[in-house]
């Protein structure tokens, strides 16, 4: 199962990539480095740079059949800013 995981370059979420890893599963990382390193990504994952305040809009449908079948099948949500203003 591809797992995807956003904020996969900060602590917590490189941790977690290390550990799929080690159990064999194939992970892609999401994040902007705005408070996570590049270097902490592990070898073996993938890691997609995002740009600062990036909105996702959801798609009604897929684009295409392919999509579907390539998309990841689990996400871990880390992302998140330390504090609180």
């Amino acid at each position: 199962m591809t797992v995807l995981v956003t904020g996969g370059a900060g602590y917590i979420g490189s941790h977690m990539v290390h550990a799929l890893l080690d159990a064999g599963e194939p992970a892609v990382v999401l994040d902007n480095l705005a408070t996570g390193f590049d270097w902490a990504v592990a070898q073996g994952a993938l890691l997609l740079l995002a740009k600062p305040r990036l909105r996702w809009r959801a798609s009604p449908k897929p684009r295409s059949r392919s999509m579907m079948v390539a998309g990841p099948t689990c996400d871990f949500g880390i992302a998140s800013r330390a504090g609180f203003e």
